[in-house]
């Protein structure tokens, strides 16, 4: 491959909140809204752009992000490794574009019948470097693979492994009542909402938020969720059959938290140009995503203490944290919905928070 660096530079840096055991909390009444779910998926569409990535690159892949050698994985190898010299798979080695959030692209296209790209994504791809007319003119590349390889049928004699692999953690999600407790928290009784989260069984590197999701639909959202490993070699029994841990369960909350902040973000963050002293040389999406994770972040570790009793966030916030995200962590803290206060009000707070510390650091 010509270059590996850019592999590196677009991971997603995540905080890895500590594990401990969940307790019950007692002081939850979720009225339970039947339509606002969390849906688990392995797409067929996701899965194709994910396989010719890892049949790219796996080999030279940073040992830390390289799929689990699950016995699924070995499936997947056997299947398609013949077909490694196909000219779609060294168009992915050789094109420096292609990263880690390539499977992402697979959202973009109506199906994988006839590589029909939907237009509505167009100005979304340029984010990952490429354009329509490239992704156009690989097409009968895509098609060829996807016959010759038997793709289709792969995936169709898979299901019954993919219901297997998703179903004990979609339980424990839907047992635990994951979406009502941040409904709960945000004091929201919307109907509607939805956080899909596509499950990548053999992408050990990096999830990744899918907000064009639906065509930009804003009642929901969507997420790649990995199969993650400490060991690529030493896969365990929940790599085959996903479970529900702290690390999903902060993932979860930061997603589902977007659902609600994203429209506060947007009515309330104001001109962006106050905060270049916290985001230089940033254009104004990097801004507005830079504020929104101030706040989101600290929401994230503020639920894990609330909801599991994880004080991995809060010892951060409290003890390391040397920025402004420590007084928003301690104000998110201070709010208890059972108080009736209206979380909006709480958001506000942060958002002036972080305008007060940039113009504290532009003096």
């Amino acid at each position: 491959m010509k270059r590996l660096s850019f592999l590196i530079n677009i991971l997603i840096t995540l905080i890895i909140l500590g594990c401990k055991e969940k307790q019950p909390n007692k002081e939850l009444t979720t009225e339970n809204l039947i339509n606002n779910k969390v849906v688990f998926k392995i797409d067929e569409r996701t899965e194709f752009f994910r396989t010719i990535f890892n049949l790219a690159v796996q080999d030279v892949l940073p040992e830390d992000i390289r799929p689990c050698q699950t016995a699924y994985l070995k499936r997947v190898n056997e299947h398609f490794l013949p077909f490694k010299k196909h000219p779609l798979i060294e168009w992915v080695y050789e094109d420096e574009n292609i990263g880690i959030d390539f499977s992402t692209i697979g959202l973009m296209y109506k199906s994988l019948e006839n590589f029909e790209f939907d237009s509505t994504y167009e100005k979304k791809l340029k984010s990952y470097g490429l354009k329509k007319e490239t992704l156009d003119s690989i097409q009968p590349l895509m098609l060829d693979f996807y016959q010759k390889s038997g793709f289709h049928k792969f995936f169709e004699n898979n299901k019954e492994y993919y219901q297997n692999a998703i179903s004990k953690i979609e339980n424990e999600v839907s047992e635990e009542n994951l979406f009502g407790k941040v409904m709960d928290f945000y004091q929201e009784k919307q109907d509607g909402l939805e956080l899909v989260v596509f499950v990548e069984l053999t992408n050990n590197a990096n999830n990744k938020a899918i907000d064009f999701y639906d065509n930009y639909n804003s009642n929901k959202r969507a997420l790649i969720l990995i199969n993650y490993c400490d060991d690529y070699i030493k896969p365990n029994e929940t790599n085959e059959s996903m479970v529900l841990n702290n690390s999903i369960r902060g993932i979860l909350y930061h997603e589902t938290s977007h659902l609600f902040t994203t429209k506060l973000l947007k009515k309330h963050i104001g001109d962006l140009t106050q905060y270049k002293s916290i985001c230089e040389d940033c254009s104004d999406t990097q801004i507005m995503n830079k504020v929104d994770h101030m706040i989101v972040f600290p929401l994230q570790a503020a639920m894990m203490k609330r909801f599991d009793n994880n004080n991995g966030g809060h010892d951060f916030y409290v003890n390391k944290c040397e920025d402004v995200r420590k007084e928003i962590y301690k104000r998110l803290s201070d709010y208890q919905p059972e108080n009736k206060i209206p979380f909006e009000s709480i958001y506000v707070e942060c958002i002036n928070l972080i305008k007060e510390a940039s113009k504290s650091k532009h003096k």
